[in-house]
């Protein structure tokens, strides 16, 4: 039987008489990756986890929604300063001829540096909020805040894991392996899973079911749901 703790959001398992021989079953599985040339790379040291389907659909509604609302602020506000990057760029640019024909002025170049440092600080504020648009907009953001696993793993150096759950219900299998280490590949899955009753089944997960290849594979939202829209 599983409890889960409101107050530490973790997963707490106990057996009540004989009931555990039948309740759960495992899941076993592997992660690798394979390049476009063909090389296949396993992935060790990755942590996987089995959320209940409950928890993992209110978390995806709830980064759908943060999404939403955070990326029209930031694109507002990224407009506002892309318009203020060209205002500036054209005042530094008018002061740096103005500079060129007389370089010896001391004063003049103090004017085009104080319009230059002030193109590269707005600049700076553009990419930081770029930086931050890029990342509510791709697949790792939904790993922010995720709620913990009824069941824990982690992959060996062959890249396999297991876990241990429920025969029954539907669970959410989420693994987020190293990033910047493939060209092409964003190793982070999202996948649904259930034993149908059985003692055990096996899953790969590989650069086929990526949740930036695969975002169909987070839990869908209800069609009358504020917040119904396409994760890219």
């Amino acid at each position: 039987m599983w409890m889960h703790c409101l107050f530490c959001n973790h997963w707490w398992k106990f057996h009540t008489g004989e009931s555990h021989v039948t309740q759960d079953g495992e899941l076993t599985g592997e992660i690798f990756i394979v390049t476009k040339n063909g090389i296949t790379y396993t992935l060790d040291s990755v942590v996987v986890s089995a959320i209940p389907e409950d928890l993992a659909v209110e978390h995806v509604e709830k980064k759908r929604r943060q999404r939403e609302r955070e990326s029209q602020q930031l694109q507002f506000e990224i407009d506002g300063l892309t318009a203020a990057v060209e205002i500036a760029q054209a005042e530094e640019g008018g002061l740096w001829k103005i500079l060129q024909a007389d370089e010896a002025d001391s004063q003049k170049a103090t004017i085009w540096r104080l319009a230059y440092n002030k193109t590269q600080s707005i600049t700076n504020e553009l990419e930081k909020l770029q930086a931050e648009l890029q990342h509510l907009m791709s697949s790792e953001f939904f790993f922010d805040g995720l709620p913990s696993g009824i069941s824990t793993g982690r992959t060996d150096a062959e890249g396999r894991f297991s876990l241990v759950i429920p025969r029954q219900g539907r669970y959410a299998i989420a693994a987020q392996g190293p990033r910047n280490t493939f060209r092409d590949v964003e190793p982070e899955w999202f996948v649904w899973v259930s034993l149908d009753g059985e003692t055990s089944k096996q899953l790969a997960l590989t650069n086929e079911n990526v949740l930036a290849v695969r975002p169909d594979l987070l839990p869908p939202v209800p069609a009358d749901s504020d917040s119904a829209h396409t994760i890219s």
